[in-house]
């Protein structure tokens, strides 16, 4: 005889230890802690990261960073890029696993985000095609070029920090705060991107919903051309790609 799901569910009876965990992760969730960090995990372009508290929690605006990158890389020919601030590592990640013949070097101030990328990888089966250090920008690579430069960098002025949610600010300050005006990561990370291009090379951003025409006026002012700016879900100019 068929038993309805429904009463299957009723009449199952909870473990005590399992019915205690799930009451802690509700009080955590109250407390506004991430629902990614409480399972230790999220979802980024099809597949599963491990993610942990301090790493920003990978989002669907980033999906078309990666979408976009892909799209201007040539499937074939092996390549080499560079992530800025790999976080959890899942756009470089998730662009290794869509390019067999891409390398990609990776570079993050937090230790943790490091480590964390390099246990995805493992994970996913690119450790052998990425590296990631610890380090400011491209300092740890120093005399590198590459084919390109993709990150999600830092956008947030500091003065919004106390204005942030606290579900938001558990990412991390390193990982929200991109100087004084939002804007000063950015423009380091666009002249220092010059050092590791190779001529003809692309420089792929994520930005704040109301950076774009300034970004698009320092990556001009230092030489990049061909600029392209991509909308979000919502309608905000998010991504900008350009070629030097």
């Amino acid at each position: 005889m068929e038993v309805p799901k429904i009463q299957l569910l009723l009449e199952s009876e909870v473990p005590q230890k399992v019915e205690k965990k799930f009451r802690e992760l509700i009080k955590e969730r109250e407390r506004g802690i991430p629902t990614a960090y409480l399972i230790g995990e999220w979802e980024f372009f099809g597949r599963v990261f491990k993610v942990s508290k301090g790493v920003l929690v990978p989002r669907p605006e980033t999906e078309i960073l990666v979408e976009k990158v892909l799209e201007l890389i040539p499937k074939r020919e092996k390549l080499k890029g560079f992530e800025v601030g790999t976080g959890s590592g899942c756009i470089s990640i998730s662009l290794l696993l869509e390019r067999q013949n891409l390398r990609m070097l990776g570079t993050d101030i937090n230790p943790e985000a490091v480590q964390l990328t390099h246990e995805n990888a493992v994970a996913h089966g690119v450790k052998n095609r990425l590296k990631v250090r610890c380090g400011s920008l491209f300092e740890p690579f120093r005399g590198t070029k590459v084919d390109f430069v993709v990150s999600n960098p830092p956008y947030i002025p500091e003065g919004m920090w106390e204005s942030l949610s606290p579900e938001v600010r558990i990412e991390g300050r390193h990982s929200l705060i991109g100087g004084r005006e939002g804007f000063e990561f950015i423009e380091m990370l666009v002249e220092d991107s010059l050092k590791v291009l190779k001529r003809g090379g692309l420089i792929a951003l994520e930005i704040g919903h109301d950076q774009s025409q300034k970004v698009k006026e320092t990556m001009e002012t230092k030489g990049f051309k061909k600029l392209k700016v991509f909308r979000d879900y919502s309608g905000y100019e998010r991504v900008i790609i350009a070629w030097n």
